[in-house]
């Protein structure tokens, strides 16, 4: 530890961007909790709203509290990535602007993340904390080659989130750490199996905005079309030099990782455009089955079978993961 064996600390990084209508729960959650926070840091990209106003009242009445605008909009993953960099703890966790955190969520990881990178944990969704289901992400090597888990449920080791190498450009950031957890001296990942934080659903949430963008069509759409629209934006795709790079990084560092070694081999026929490369890889994910598939109750069965087999073209279905 960097500062105490006994004591370890924690910063929280925050990036907000005109988030005044939610900030102020978010933050006394953050607060409040059981185990002390040395610092928040909150990093604010050009808001035009009162989130500064907020921040600035609750650094008049918190120490701990660092605020940073920023001169220019940076955008939320290169805003995360350099507000993570001003972090010195032992220990950092994310935060959004609009979530709420349960009181023990830092002291539950702590608890818990030992050795590894990452220690992550369930979370609740929904728009009224009355009404949510419980979240339960995969972060088995092999299922994320196909998307990563919440920043929001995140405490990561210091020395692994301040690596430059730990982050991958124009990939989601918590992606990114979550895949590079695997590689970074091989101290993966470790999940707490209850929900620490609540998750708020609204028509302001960054990923809503991205989807409905470049997916502007909305509404309901026939149990069919993920197969049948999945394999043409799973070739357009793997034309984009996000997904090449990505998967390159993946492919070069999960060689000779012995957790590793099926990732590796899927990141390789992803990266391969022949046919027989993406019969292997449905093949593969349909053998994985509920260690990759996102909802393990769904892979029941003949219809879960063809659901795991099809993964990769449910995966590549209004993918908005690449375009950034």
């Amino acid at each position: 530890m960097t500062q105490s064996a006994q004591r370890p600390t924690v910063d929280v990084v925050m990036c907000t961007y005109n988030g005044a209508k939610f900030l102020r729960p978010q933050l006394d959650s953050i607060l409040s909790q059981t185990y002390p926070i040395a610092s928040v840091i909150i990093q604010d990209d050009c808001s035009t709203d009162s989130t500064a106003d907020i921040i600035r009242q609750y650094q008049s009445r918190y120490s701990n509290i660092r605020f940073y605008p920023n001169s220019h909009n940076l955008g939320f993953n290169r805003n995360f990535r350099e507000a993570a960099m001003r972090s010195t703890a032992d220990f950092v966790a994310f935060s959004d602007q609009d979530d709420v955190w349960f009181p023990t969520k830092i002291e539950h990881q702590l608890q818990a993340i030992g050795e590894h990178n990452i220690c992550y944990s369930w979370h609740t969704r929904g728009s009224d904390p009355a009404r949510t289901h419980i979240v339960k992400p995969q972060s088995s090597p092999e299922a994320l080659l196909f998307g990563g888990f919440a920043g929001h449920t995140m405490l990561l080791r210091g020395d692994f989130v301040r690596r430059p190498e730990s982050w991958i450009d124009n990939i989601y950031y918590d992606w990114s750490l979550g895949v590079n957890a695997w590689f970074y001296q091989q101290r993966g990942i470790v999940l707490v199996p209850e929900p620490l934080n609540w998750h708020r659903s609204h028509e302001g949430e960054a990923a809503l905005l991205q989807n409905r963008r470049l997916f502007p069509e909305g509404g309901k759409h026939p149990a069919w079309e993920p197969y049948a629209k999945g394999l043409a934006n799973y070739r357009r795709l793997q034309s984009k030099p996000q997904w090449q790079h990505f998967y390159g990084i993946i492919a070069e560092r999960s060689a000779g990782v012995p957790a590793c070694r099926k990732q590796h081999r899927m990141a390789m026929l992803m990266l391969d455009r022949s046919p027989l490369a993406l019969l292997r890889l449905c093949m593969a994910t349909m053998k994985l089955g509920s260690r990759v598939y996102p909802d393990p109750d769904k892979v029941h069965g003949m219809m879960g079978t063809v659901r795991s087999f099809c993964y990769p073209l449910i995966f590549a279905y209004r993918n908005s993961l690449f375009d950034f």
